[in-house]
């Protein structure tokens, strides 16, 4: 099997790449602008993968707020570019996609979103991930469309730093954090999810499916784990989020869970923490 990983620099593909080993092509993310159907087209003809991986998204919440045609161009009409070509060569297609399809306002803790729950998103990035899920879906019946959240890895990430790396550094640099209870969500560890993702791919699965650590925390939550399982004494002030200066709202409750994923004989991903306290070990991190 071959498998075309488009965005392979990134966290996610560079675990991808590692899961996949000899079986992936790497295209990183100025190899390609999904955006040009044309050369998507042209890409996908001269490589034949069996499956395309597509983790290329234009991500920054606020920034998306600004720019919503980049926005659509990238996680919507650009999935949709990928979706059709693969199809076109008989090739699957894993379109990565988010929690910020959910809104979850008014949502209780201990209730997370399953595939089944229907999709209302607060922002522009939640709406134009979710508009490209359809594209996909509609574009090529080999279609794996996964949503996951709070992405953390142990390969170097594009902004330079995960979540967890920033707690730790400001922890022992400024000897204090404040982070936020009232947003909640499913942390995932990328080495968990390209696993995972290769496990439905060698089954040739398709569909949507919720891939994210198991269980749900607030980011203050997070944050005290992981700066507890880094073996740094400090407290972790809890504080609310207050919509400036953030243009983007985002949704108060995110947590997702799989309802889906037995139903394919694939095993559900470990529980956040468990993942947590691996990847601050393999960064040298932990305690």
């Amino acid at each position: 099997m071959s498998v075309l990983v488009i965005g392979a620099t990134g966290q996610l593909g560079q675990d991808l790449l590692r899961v996949y080993g000899d079986e992936a092509v790497p295209l990183g993310h100025g190899d390609l602008d999904v955006g040009d159907g044309v050369a998507v087209a042209a890409r996908l003809r001269e490589t034949k993968p069996d499956w395309v991986l597509n983790t290329a998204a234009f991500h920054r919440v606020d920034d998306c707020e600004l720019n919503p045609t980049l926005s659509f161009a990238v996680n919507a009409l650009g999935a949709a570019n990928v979706a059709r070509a693969a199809a076109e060569v008989g090739a699957g297609v894993v379109f990565f996609s988010t929690d910020y399809v959910y809104g979850g306002v008014g949502r209780e803790r201990g209730r997370p979103h399953a595939e089944g729950d229907p999709p209302d998103p607060l922002n522009v990035y939640g709406v134009s991930k979710w508009a490209g899920e359809q594209l996909v879906a509609q574009a090529n019946p080999r279609h794996l469309v996964v949503r996951t959240a709070g992405l953390y890895g142990t390969a170097t990430s594009r902004k330079g730093w995960t979540f967890p790396e920033l707690m730790v550094n400001k922890a022992r640099t400024d000897g204090k954090l404040k982070v936020v209870t009232d947003q909640a969500l499913s942390p995932t560890n990328t080495a968990d999810l390209a696993a995972t993702v290769k496990a439905l791919t060698d089954r040739d699965a398709a569909g949507l499916f919720h891939l994210t650590n198991e269980g749900e925390c607030s980011w203050h939550e997070f944050a005290s784990a992981t700066v507890e399982l880094a073996g740094i004494d400090i407290e972790v002030e809890p504080t609310v989020s207050t919509p400036a200066p953030r243009k983007a709202r985002r949704p108060p409750y995110s947590a997702l869970t799989s309802e889906r994923l037995v139903r394919v004989g694939v095993p559900p991903l470990r529980p956040w923490r468990e993942a947590l306290a691996d990847y601050l070990r393999a960064k040298g991190l932990a305690a």
